[in-house]
């Protein structure tokens, strides 16, 4: 009986050790993955929270369409964007599919020129940017009116 006895009590203390054994395994692996170890690494310019603040500037003969990542690290980014002249009846004058922009930044945004035919000329953009790993970062449209206002007939 003596010997059952002591059996048990050598299982208990096998199984309390095995347990203790598991829960500091499973203590590190939560540190590790709260430490960001398992994190996924990803290309300078190519963060996944990378932000796109657009700026537009009119005059007499052209639109200037400016996206200017939140980033100083240069990136390499896709761009689909459709153009438009005459906003209101959206007559597109050009489309570009994933086209790429390299080495943008904060010093180095994106840019999209769009010539004017007269300063009457209203001009629209709608773009989608994404990253290298397809992610998209930045979708808007953006209307420019005219540079003077334009008398409406009666």
């Amino acid at each position: 009986m003596l010997l059952l006895v002591r059996d048990r009590q050598e299982a208990v203390t096998m199984t309390s050790t095995m347990t203790r054994a598991l829960l500091v395994c499973l203590f590190l692996a939560a540190a590790l993955l709260s430490a960001g170890c398992t994190e996924q690494q990803s290309s300078p310019g190519e963060a996944m929270d990378t932000k796109f603040r657009g700026e537009t500037a009119g005059y007499d003969d052209r639109v200037e369409f400016r996206f200017v990542p939140d980033t100083d690290e240069p990136g390499t980014y896709s761009v689909t964007c459709t153009i438009e002249r005459d906003v209101s009846w959206g007559t597109t004058i050009e489309t570009r599919e994933n086209v790429r922009y390299e080495n943008i930044s904060r010093a180095n945004p994106i840019e999209v020129v769009v010539p004017r035919e007269a300063p009457s000329d209203g001009v629209a953009i709608e773009i989608e940017i994404r990253n290298a790993a397809g992610d998209v970062l930045h979708q808007s449209r953006t209307s420019v009116g005219p540079v003077t206002p334009v008398p409406t007939p009666s």
